[in-house]
Parts: structure tokens; sequence; C-alpha cells
């Protein structure tokens, strides 16, 4: 299993500077404070049943020695695609972010984006544990502590509904990262990209006219405000967009012994499954909320449109691994890996 890294913030630096004496490996010196910084609100979910959970557990199995203080909203730097930037410079000692929204990065990782990898979240979550040594060259720069994948997407518009595949030629869809957009492309629509905090006036003012997103964002991010048909069906043909929690490396070198192991005994692959789970919860229950609202409308694509929609997708997801291959990334490994003892 891959463990993780994190980084002394200046702050921690300063208090050992002021104490007279190293934290790590000295049972007199003042409790160490990191520095975990995301871009959501604190009532996400991912803050307030995901990473606040666990920082509390940290400062209970260390006898409060290892604290970990919550930047949220982008307090430590605005915008979610900086986010793993942030762990690597080390603007914030452990980072919450997407993928996605750094793409070129990580080409391995966005394989769960593939079509027909898994048939659930929890599935894939598994899968990607499975082939965590061909996804670590990507990590590299960072302590990896958690890698994870959302709930399935679904579409999401405010003036046109999306019944059947025909209804997205020409559609300017908003996708989350550049995989995404390529299986937008093979259906026939407009990928447009940006961050999930630019989606709510995007689809309001019309600069997108629908939504890929999963529907956790429904109460998260109030898409429900601002969109009125939803639709489903999507789950065997669509990846899911992975997530990352990293740690800067001087952070997690600063460490002593027990608090490595402390900190790897609570992170990783259990982690990460709680993540998806999560956030599985938080769709289902994003979806409920606008069920019954008589503002909103929910379809389903048919069996028949499924099967179609996953056929078209497939073949262009056979040309990308050859592309991948050819560029050096060992897309056919990573895939048998994910599926080996299925």
């Amino acid at each position: 299993m891959i463990k993780t890294g994190n980084l002394i913030s200046t702050a921690l630096v300063g208090v050992i500077a002021l104490g007279g004496a190293q934290y790590f490996g000295s049972q007199n010196a003042s409790a160490a404070e990191l520095r975990l910084a995301h871009f959501t609100s604190p009532k996400h979910p991912m803050d307030r049943l995901f990473m606040r959970p666990w920082t509390k557990q940290v400062s209970k199995m260390s006898g409060d020695k290892l604290t970990i203080k919550i930047f949220p909203g982008g307090k430590l730097g605005k915008g979610p695609r900086a986010q793993f930037k942030r762990a690597v410079d080390g603007v914030a000692d452990i980072t919450f972010g997407l993928q996605g929204y750094t793409s070129k990065i990580f080409k391995r990782t966005a394989m769960v984006e593939l079509p027909g990898v898994a048939k659930n979240s929890g599935e894939l979550v598994r899968k990607m544990w499975k082939a965590h040594r061909l996804l670590a060259p990507e990590y590299k720069r960072v302590k990896l502590l958690a890698m994870w994948v959302g709930e399935a997407p679904i579409f999401m518009s405010r003036k046109k509904p999306i019944r059947k595949l025909a209804d997205l030629k020409g559609m300017k869809i908003r996708t989350p990262s550049a995989n995404q957009s390529r299986w937008l492309k093979a259906l026939g629509a407009t990928p447009v990209s940006m961050p999930i905090t630019q989606v709510y006036r995007a689809l309001e003012t019309g600069r997108v006219d629908a939504l890929l997103v999963p529907p956790s964002v429904i109460r998260s991010f109030k898409i429900g405000e601002v969109a009125k048909h939803f639709t489903t069906g999507l789950d065997a043909a669509f990846g899911r967009s992975p997530f990352f929690v990293v740690m800067n490396k001087k952070s997690w070198k600063g460490l002593n012994k027990a608090e490595k192991a402390l900190i790897n005994k609570t992170t990783g692959a259990a982690w990460s499954a709680r993540a998806t789970a999560i956030y599985e919860k938080a769709g289902a229950g994003g979806l409920n909320s606008v069920r019954k609202t008589g503002k909103h409308k929910i379809y389903a694509f048919s069996a028949a449109e499924q099967k179609q929609m996953k056929l078209i997708l497939l073949k262009a997801r056979a040309k990308y691994i050859e592309q991948l291959e050819k560029g050096g990334v060992p897309a056919k490994a990573i895939l048998a890996a994910m599926n080996a003892g299925s």
C-alpha cells in the first residue's frame, strides 16, 4: 500500500524554534499543528464527514501531540486547480483536490474515468488501490494519503431536458477533466472545462447548457437552485472523477517514527473507501432533494440508450488506450492490475 507524506508548516517551525527543542521525539515540546487546505465549504460532506473526523482521530490517538487544523473555502489559496501544487510547494501541509483539474499530471490515475472499468464506485476505488504501484509515479513529489472516486455522474440542465443521446448533439456541457471531455465529444456534445466552483454561475447565465457532474453537488454546491432537469442512467458507461489527499514531503520527513505510523494507520485504502461511500450517500441525498419539489424533473436513459452510449464510449476508450501506450503510459498494465482477481 502506498503511504503518504506531510509538510511541517512555517508556523510549526517557528513554534519548534521558540520552544528551544524539536517537537518530534521530544516528550516536553509543544504540540505540532499541521495545516489541511481545501476549497469547499465547511458544510461540504468531505469536510464534515471525512476530513474533520480524521483530524479528531489523529489528535486523540496522539494525545494532542499532533493536531491538524483545517482551512476550508480556499483560505490558503483560491481556486481548486492549484491544490496539488500547494502541497508540493508547502503552502499547506496537506491538501484535498481533484486530479482531473490537472489532467496532464495524472494520466495514470485518470484511467478511473475510462468507460466500463467498474460497475459501481465502491468497486472502482478498490480497483484503484489494486493498481496503486503503477499509479505511484504521479505522486512522487508528495506523500499520498488517500485517493478515491466520487459517485457516478449525471447530466443536469436548466432549459433543455436530456432524455436521449440525440439530445446531447451540439450542447455545451461542463466537464471536470480532459477524459470526460473526450467522452462527451464522442457523444456529439461540446465540452466546456471549468472547476466545480464556477458551474453554478455558468449554468445560470447560459455559458453552458448542461453539466456532467455527480449528484452530490445538487446540495453541496447548490446546483438544485439553477438546474431543472436531471438525467440518470450513466453508471455503466461513464467512469468516475478521482480525488486525492496529499501531504508535503518535508512535513512527512519531519514527523517522528510514531507519528508516521499513526498517519499511515489512519489513511490509505480503507480511508479512501470511506470517502467514496460518503460521496455515494451524498449523491443519493442530492437526487432525493429534487425528486418531489414540483420544480425539478428526473429522467433516466432507457436500457437501449444506455447500451448504445456504452458501445460508443468503449470504442472511444479503446482508441485512447492506444494513445496512452504510445505516450509511455502503461494503460493496459494498469487495467490488468485493476482487474487482477476479478
